[in-house]
């Protein structure tokens, strides 16, 4: 074992008998490179969620955000920073794939829980059982949305092409895209990778134009998904544009302009009966109250990842925080 890894198991050790007092404040870490799309979202909805976890328990908590511009790693020492330097008792991984498998290495090799919002199916399968998704799986959105887009009532055969970042992310992103077509009997869509940033815009239009789809997902960060939105409403493109819930966000529709208006996204539905599930209500209304603006869906999911890992420490009692993994039921949060 190198000395690197001594020292992040000795601080864990300690950090852990500190939260164990319920006088020291609880702390949830959070990866947030300074690039990442929902930087704001996630942030707002985290601290949200950790203020109401820590009135909830009764036991103070805070946030711990850490974050690096550059290679990822650079954020692989971030993220192992959040538990030996700042004594984090759980993570919160962003939508990114790279960041949250960085994070489950931690997570892995500490025994500290994680809460992600990356959908990817290779995140479920790490392997790691003190970790929980908070969000639709990449492909259980992709299947919502080709359901959906099957609906048509001209019953048009379906042609899809789903645009996808270079490199890992793109590869998940066509592995689960090609679950969600087969669980509905469709054939794999035609793939096209996108490098960020954006310098082929007049071959995507091209390649577009040659394979001729009627529906296109934008499996993208929300700025690139715009920008390409955009271009191909401007192009003349008719069919149907449709992509994640995370595009639900300002960076999206600021840069699709008004390609934003007919675009689908697949968002979860809040349950919002104030009586059997008040946690939506609650959260919508304080989040307004505390930032001045309505939430989007990553930041109500931020703030469920944020109440999930403090309420399952709270539920640990004197135990380690990963001895409350896998949740034995069901979680009533924003979402």
């Amino acid at each position: 074992m190198t000395s690197r890894c001594v020292a992040l198991m000795l601080a864990i050790t300690a950090g852990w008998a500190m939260a164990a007092d319920d006088s020291a404040p609880r702390v949830i870490g959070l990866l947030l490179p300074p690039e990442e799309p929902h930087q704001r979202s996630l942030r707002e909805g985290a601290e949200l969620g950790v203020a109401h976890a820590a009135q909830e328990t009764g036991v103070p908590a805070r946030l711990a955000v850490r974050g690096r511009v550059g290679q990822w790693g650079a954020d692989a020492m971030e993220a192992a920073a959040l538990v030996s330097d700042d004594g984090a008792i759980g993570l919160i991984a962003p939508p990114d794939g790279a960041a949250t498998h960085l994070v489950l290495q931690v997570a892995g090799r500490t025994a500290i829980p994680v809460a992600t919002l990356c959908g990817d199916s290779s995140v479920t399968g790490a392997g790691v059982p003190w970790m929980v998704r908070i969000t639709p799986s990449t492909h259980q959105e992709g299947e919502a949305l080709l359901r959906y887009a099957q609906s048509s009532p001209d019953h048009t055969p379906l042609r899809w092409m789903v645009l996808v970042p270079e490199g890992r992310a793109g590869r998940e992103c066509r592995l689960d895209m090609e679950t969600a077509a087969t669980q509905i009997g469709l054939d794999p869509p035609t793939i096209l990778e996108v490098a960020t940033p954006i310098t082929n815009t007049d071959s995507i239009l091209q390649t577009v134009q040659a394979h001729a789809p009627n529906l296109i997902l934008l499996w993208l960060d929300p700025e690139p998904a715009g920008t390409i939105a955009q271009a191909l409403r401007q192009d003349g493109y008719p069919g149907t544009l449709a992509g994640p819930g995370r595009l639900n966000c300002p960076a999206f529709t600021n840069a699709a302009k008004l390609a934003a208006q007919d675009f689908l996204v697949a968002t979860p539905t809040p349950d919002t009966d104030t009586e059997t599930h008040p946690h939506h209500s609650r959260f919508f209304t304080a989040y307004i109250a505390r930032f001045g603006h309505p939430p989007n869906p990553t930041a109500a999911m931020a703030y469920d990842a944020a109440r999930t890992l403090l309420l399952a420490a709270h539920h640990a009692g004197t135990s380690p925080p990963h001895a409350a993994f896998p949740q034995p039921g069901p979680f009533h949060g924003a979402t």
